[in-house]
């Protein structure tokens, strides 16, 4: 859990945005930013700095600034848990919440990851997206073990077998993390044990290569019940039939 944020410059969201509109109008005002500035905001981000993120931004650094090996800055923020940071760059409604790094990952990706539900709530009220094509949120938190980061995004709607381009789901993700409460939770909770990704994996199967033999065993009862009420993509149980 994260300590009450340290006091910013700005008491609300309001002050804030109106001292950003009173810039706009001032002569000369906002001046382009010096290059360096750009290193002193991605430095200050990843000490947690609120206040000194908040007074460069006033002097003409974007919330969208990307650096080409850290990222956007509001993913770089949510990868080095520095909510505060995180906090103030969202202060602004320009802000780009669903930013996405090199490898494609956002800011929810990594609140899910490292299980900051306090981030993850800020995001979310932003209106992040708990879902797209690929790799989501809900595969971090799952791989990660946080279970309750998954609980958070089921509860946002997060598609429980989403699949990434080799078809892995949460579930096997968190199989193959040697996270076996989560990848029984998602189960639990309706996600499809029988399905395979690309490699030929199950959540069963990776549960067995990992050596957990009694998780793999329920797992594997799991998929046959789901079997025998479902059946399968070639042939579906008739829903009047379940």
């Amino acid at each position: 859990m994260y300590s009450s944020p340290c006091k910013p410059v700005f008491k609300s969201r309001r002050s804030f945005c109106a001292s950003l509109a009173l810039a706009a109008l001032l002569p000369g005002a906002p001046r382009a930013a010096r290059a360096d500035a750009y290193r002193d905001f991605f430095d200050a981000i990843g000490r947690n700095d609120a206040r000194q993120v908040e007074t460069l931004i006033l002097r003409g650094i974007g919330t969208n600034s990307a650096d080409p090996r850290l990222g956007p800055a509001l993913v770089h923020a949510a990868s080095q848990r520095a909510h505060d940071a995180l906090a103030a760059l969202l202060l602004s409604p320009a802000t780009n919440v669903d930013a996405r790094n090199q490898a494609g990952e956002t800011a929810l990706m990594y609140a899910a990851l490292h299980g900051e539900i306090a981030t993850m709530k800020l995001l979310l009220s932003r209106g992040a997206q708990v879902n797209h094509p690929g790799w989501t949120p809900l595969h971090y938190a799952a791989g990660a073990g946080q279970l309750d980061a998954v609980k958070l995004l089921l509860e946002h709607h997060a598609y429980i077998d989403a699949a990434s381009a080799n078809g892995t789901t949460p579930a096997m993700m968190a199989a193959r993390q040697q996270k076996p409460t989560v990848a029984r939770y998602l189960v639990e909770q309706g996600a499809d044990p029988t399905l395979v990704n690309e490699a030929g994996m199950d959540a069963a199967r990776y549960l067995e290569r990992n050596g957990d033999t009694d998780h793999a065993a329920w797992m594997r009862e799991r998929a046959a019940e789901f079997r025998r009420r479902y059946g399968t993509k070639e042939a579906p149980v008739p829903a009047g039939a379940r």
